[in-house]
């Protein structure tokens, strides 16, 4: 998801700002041409500015609190190019911190933030360092990192480098790699869900982000497989048959095999990814990516470079038409299931140690300025 109008395009920018002012968002307007006040105190503060996609606004929440703990004193405005109802949550969790729309990439809005921000440093997430900015902050020598995202214009940034893509853009840069995203995931151990919902089943499959199409299909095979009655199928969409997870949750009494879940509320990933025998990603948003890796058990892919994953993930490539019958192969052959869920977990584990340094380094950056 992106909004164009923030990429400094004039005539987009200008018809945004109308219709704003229209629709009673005059605030979004305002940020847009860099018209923010920045916070009493003239200490100078760190700007940490997420693009639209929520993944970067996750992030940069969570870089705030980190700095946030680290220094109780320190300003902190966020600001961000869309407004995800999870991210102003977090957010607003945080003692003592400013968030708002931010400014598009103008060469007056530009001008007037920095003025009016006058910051120390600042902490950009994915697009949001545009060209004017990058030229902005390198002529008053502000130091800046950028985290997920690619070097492009900004000249005088090191960066942070979340996915296998953008390491490869970084090499010739100073930078830091580490999937933050591993550290937001929750590494739940033990598979309790295996032993509420799934206590009379066999085995407990989860496809964790088909569409409902692709969903149907891999139930119909799955439904057609000798020893489907003794499993449980969990879906990422809602298909005909398929009973609510959410519903499951009133009572807690074990799912009956044979069941076809629609897993419906984001709460149940940490669960699932620890319980399930194995799982199935098509193309994953990053936090379900996450998610799945962070249980430790055997995860398939439909397109294991399409995940963009940074290092060598021990994925195994399966078509989805193949799938059920990759399925039946793990459960007649438990030894080899377990050495592929070992080996994603360690590549977990390393990857989430890498983040934790990575993040220690922005963190020291940040409150060092």
């Amino acid at each position: 998801m992106a909004d164009r109008a923030y990429e400094g395009r004039l005539i987009a920018g200008a018809v945004a700002d109308i219709w704003d002012r229209l629709t009673g968002h005059a605030a979004r307007a305002n940020a847009r041409l860099g018209l923010l006040r920045g916070p009493a105190s003239r200490t100078r503060l760190v700007w940490i500015k997420s693009d639209a996609r929520e993944v970067n606004g996750r992030l940069a929440a969570e870089i705030a609190r980190t700095v946030r703990e680290r220094s109780a004193d320190l300003p902190i405005v966020v600001t961000f190019e869309y407004e995800h109802a999870a991210t102003l949550a977090r957010l607003k969790a945080i003692a003592n911190l400013g968030f708002a729309y931010g400014p598009a990439d103008r060469r007056a809005a530009t001008r007037r933030i920095l003025e009016r921000l006058r910051p120390a440093y600042v902490v950009a997430l994915g697009e949001a360092m545009r060209p004017r900015l990058a030229a902005g902050l390198k002529a008053l020598g502000v130091p800046c990192c950028i985290v997920h995202g690619y070097p492009m214009a900004a000249d005088g940034c090191v960066g942070f480098a979340q996915t296998a893509s953008e390491q490869q853009a970084w090499r010739d840069r100073v930078h830091w790699d580490g999937p933050f995203g591993a550290l937001l995931a929750m590494a739940q151990v033990e598979p309790v869900f295996q032993g509420l919902a799934g206590a009379h089943a066999r085995a407990l499959f989860w496809v964790a982000d088909a569409e409902p199409a692709a969903a149907a299909r891999i139930a119909q095979a799955w439904r057609a497989s000798p020893g489907a009655d003794s499993d449980i199928l969990f879906l990422a969409s809602p298909i005909p048959g398929a009973s609510r997870l959410s519903a499951w949750n009133e009572d807690r009494r074990p799912l009956a095999p044979g069941s076809v879940v629609w897993v419906d509320e984001e709460r149940f990933w940490p669960a699932l990814a620890a319980s399930c025998t194995a799982i199935h990603l098509m193309t994953p948003s990053e936090p379900l990516l996450w998610a799945v890796l962070a249980g430790g058990r055997v995860v398939s892919a439909a397109h294991v470079a399409a995940l963009d994953l940074p290092g060598a993930p021990p994925l195994a490539k399966v078509d989805s038409d193949r799938l059920v019958a990759y399925w039946a192969g793990l459960l007649a052959n438990p030894g080899e299931a377990r050495a592929a869920a070992d080996s994603l977990r360690r590549y977990f584990w390393h990857e989430r140690r890498a983040a934790g340094e990575a993040a220690s380094a922005l963190v020291a950056q940040v409150c060092a300025c």
